[in-house]
């Protein structure tokens, strides 16, 4: 199984920060199509001048760009996994804690993968390398040992593997930026105009502290 994880939000508490922070995934069972999606739309429909940009993300691309990935990633064989967080629900002593909050809803969410679909073989996560400043080392044993801690049939430890990657090389991380960008604004804005195109992939849904599981 490959999962590929993005995020869309901040974790801060201050007068400008995010409401809401949101973990997406995508669970990938082929990986050419995204890698032909973003290909096509970087060969056909980015002016001379963009060609060059180094990878697209939901919040720099035009509603054109961003209408052609999600038809696009519509048609690609994988699941989209996500979990929602209001901050202001976070209790107060969790709140400058950021470190702590994105390592819990991150084991959450792959938990409640590992729950649901039957593992038949490895588990690869594949995670932006910069994702919010995260420690590798300290993230990756904790996801581990928390998933380990929360299941009541254990996979074999060697079974799961975090792998920090540069999303700029990989489009399936890029994708899941997307996808955690579009969830984020039908959370924040009330706007659906980008998820409905998606919402039909949508396997599992946290949302925190609402008590609701897609």
């Amino acid at each position: 199984m490959d999962i590929y994880i993005d995020e869309s939000g901040d974790l801060g508490c201050g007068p400008k920060a995010s409401e809401y922070f949101v973990i997406a995934g995508l669970i990938v069972r082929d990986r050419l199509p995204i890698h032909r999606c973003f290909k096509k739309i970087r060969r056909n429909q980015l002016k001379k001048s963009m060609k060059k940009i180094p990878e697209f993300k939901y919040n720099n691309t035009n509603a054109d760009i961003k209408r052609r990935v999600f038809q696009c990633l519509a048609t690609c064989d994988l699941d989209i996994v996500f979990a929602v967080i209001r901050k202001k629900q976070v209790d107060s002593y969790l709140r400058e804690k950021n470190q702590t909050i994105y390592n819990d809803l991150a084991a959450s969410l792959m938990d409640t993968i590992l729950s649901d679909y039957p593992l038949s073989g490895p588990v690869n996560c594949y995670i932006d390398k910069s994702l919010y400043g995260i420690h590798r080392d300290n993230f990756n044993d904790y996801l581990i040992d928390k998933i380990m801690d929360r299941r009541t049939i254990r996979p074999d430890r060697e079974m799961i593997s975090i792998v920090h990657v540069d999303s700029a090389q990989e489009p399936c991380i890029q994708a899941a930026d997307f996808v955690a960008g579009a969830v984020h604004k039908r959370y924040r804005e009330n706007d659906v105009q980008h998820y409905r195109l998606i919402e039909r992939k949508t396997t599992i849904e946290l949302d925190y502290f609402e008590g609701r599981k897609k």
